[in-house]
């Protein structure tokens, strides 16, 4: 089974203006990587919006684009976006909802997110490779957080996250825990993040996974099992 992860997709500035014109080249050099995976996941990072909405109010950036940034993935070969970041909530239910309808208009699979929080909690159950893989996808407590009656992400509650482990060790063969936190610019764990991903491990991940900060933060072995502290960037442009 070959799984790639890949890190935070936000389309903005040079890419964002090429993705609205049609072009998708900005994902062409590595097309064969993303194509040679069994699996293939990436950090959705900006919701999609193609109806009226208002940004909520937060901290940081509203990011939105549209649903050609979906395609553009699907079109590299993408089979899964994780939505359970900090700003998947950030144009509201509506852009929730947009960024759900073009996963489904472009056939990639989503985790982490959903249109209520029992939607969002829910695991993903992939067979890959003649084998059952689970991802579970959650985020620190921030602006994008679902709720019983509102859409957004999953949230990082230890104990909650424990029995969601738990079920997905039940159920399949490989359980990959996919995490969107820590300091954004910080190159190293925090020891809560080190604790806590630990006890992920304990508690039946096979491999936890951590973007957020936009940069590498390495990983280690723990029990046997592989804990990768920080991906960086996937594709985010920051030059106007």
């Amino acid at each position: 089974m070959k799984i790639l992860i890949a890190g935070d997709y936000v389309p903005k500035c040079r890419i964002a203006a090429k993705i609205e014109a049609g072009d998708y080249s900005c994902l062409e050099g590595i097309k064969p990587i993303i194509q040679k995976a069994d699996y293939s996941i990436v950090n959705f990072e900006s919701p999609v919006v193609t109806r009226e909405a208002k940004p909520i109010e937060k901290t940081g950036p509203n990011l939105r684009c549209t649903d050609r940034a979906m395609e553009c993935l699907a079109q590299a070969g993408f089979n899964c976006v994780t939505l359970a970041n900090n700003h998947f909530r950030d144009y509201g239910q509506v852009g929730v909802e947009d960024t759900l309808a073009a996963c489904k208009k472009y056939g990639i699979d989503h985790v982490g997110g959903g249109v209520n929080l029992a939607e969002a909690q829910q695991i993903l159950y992939k067979e890959v490779d003649g084998q059952k893989l689970a991802i579970v996808n959650i985020c620190e407590n921030e602006w994008s957080i679902a709720g019983t009656n509102h859409g957004g992400s999953t949230p990082m509650n230890p104990v909650q996250n424990y029995y969601t482990i738990q079920e997905a060790r039940h159920n399949a063969n490989y359980v990959l825990v996919i995490v969107h936190g820590g300091i954004e610019g910080y190159r190293y764990p925090t020891p809560r993040m080190v604790d806590t991903y630990r006890f992920f491990v304990d508690a039946g991940a096979d491999v936890v996974v951590n973007h957020h900060q936009h940069c590498y933060s390495g990983y280690e072995d723990y029990k046997g099992k592989y804990i990768f502290y920080g991906f960086g960037n996937f594709c985010i442009d920051r030059n106007g």
